[in-house]
């Protein structure tokens, strides 16, 4: 079943873009989700202890400032708030930006794969998308910072320069880089919007970092001119009470960044390993911080059979096909009981070969 795995039941292909987090659906006994992502802690406590305290007020409008989760991001992310937008996931800032945006192409990072959603928004928005390595200049060059699926993660120093090579924008996607540990600030291209303020912009999915996708969280920090015309043209309430509770509750959770920062890496490097026991390859660009695997299997049918039997197992995993790269899988970082119901599955499944 491969990249099929109903994905022609779960996707209107024409216009929406293949992307993890849908085939648990399809699972006879579902255990867990290796497809997506997000954080294997689970949602924070704390902001869901919040979100059921005030679920009666779903009654009322949102709050249309977005004043306390803006305040407790602000402060979360050490970036002015007068120069932040909040709403529903980062799917509503990428399609902004390229609508909304300087002319001209779009092009990706200089990865062979990067994350599509971007090129959905483009051609979405009428834009021209160049190869990732194309000498030709962009209107919006989008650099995933760190990279997904590929794991890989440009230097500061390497952004800017991409940026004043560039008469157009730079758009960093940094839905990871909080994963890089407590001093993940120095490492965040949000240090250098001061530096570009009509040249880049940093958009993140707080449903990664904080696991919760089903609730739509993302941001975007940029310029104040750039901020004055984007706000403008954003969609009202886009960011719900539940949401913005969720917000001002997680960004406030140090304990829960700790054991992000400890008990996901161990995971991780576990994870790692098993992988390995399997004779798979590990791309070598991919940091050993991001909350995820980019695995090359080395054969097209061998990485169908790694996903069908994953998902077999209840254990779906990303094939990335869609990407361009047909011999590889991208697997979250899950628990160890976790991992070791799949890859019990796939020892069993390899073990004639």
């Amino acid at each position: 079943m491969g990249e099929r795995n109903g994905a022609v039941n779960l996707w209107d292909t024409e216009t929406q873009e293949v992307h993890g987090g849908q085939t648990w659906r399809l699972c006879e006994e579902f255990v867990e989700d290796f497809s997506v992502t997000t954080n294997p802690l689970g949602p924070p406590d704390s902001a869901m202890d919040l979100v059921k305290e005030v679920l009666p007020e779903i009654l009322h409008y949102p709050a249309a400032d977005c004043g306390e989760a803006l305040t407790a991001l602000s402060k979360f992310i050490k970036f002015p708030k007068d120069q932040l937008l909040i709403g529903n996931g980062a799917s509503e800032f990428i399609d902004l930006i390229m609508r909304a945006g300087p002319p001209g192409p779009f092009k990706p990072g200089p990865y062979v794969a990067a994350y599509m959603e971007y090129n959905r928004a483009a051609t979405a928005a009428d834009r021209e998308i160049l190869p990732f390595d194309s000498p030709e200049d962009a209107g919006i060059t989008v650099i995933i910072h760190p990279n997904s699926p590929t794991g890989d993660c440009m230097s500061l120093e390497d952004i800017e320069k991409e940026i004043e090579r560039t008469k157009g924008m730079i758009v960093l996607d940094e839905s990871f880089i909080a994963n890089y540990g407590p001093n993940w600030h120095e490492v965040s291209g949000l240090r250098l919007i001061e530096k570009y303020p009509e040249q880049l912009a940093v958009i993140c999915s707080w449903t990664k970092l904080w696991a919760c996708p089903g609730l739509r969280l993302g941001s975007i920090a940029i310029g104040a001119a750039w901020y004055n015309r984007l706000k403008k043209l954003q969609t009202p309430w886009s960011c719900s009470v539940l949401a913005q509770a969720f917000c001002t509750a997680a960004a406030s959770d140090t304990e829960y960044m700790e054991r992000t920062w400890n008990d996901v890496h161990e995971w991780k490097s576990r994870q790692t390993e098993l992988v390995k026991s399997l004779g798979w390859k590990i791309h070598p660009g991919c940091v050993d911080w991001v909350p995820y695997i980019f695995v090359d299997c080395f054969d097209e049918a061998e990485a169908e059979k790694a996903s069908d039997v994953a998902q077999a197992a209840g254990c779906p995993v990303r094939l990335c096909a869609s990407f361009g790269t047909p011999t590889y899988l991208r697997l979250g970082v899950r628990r160890p009981e976790k991992q070791d119901v799949l890859f019990q599955a796939w020892r069993k499944a390899f073990a004639a070969q």
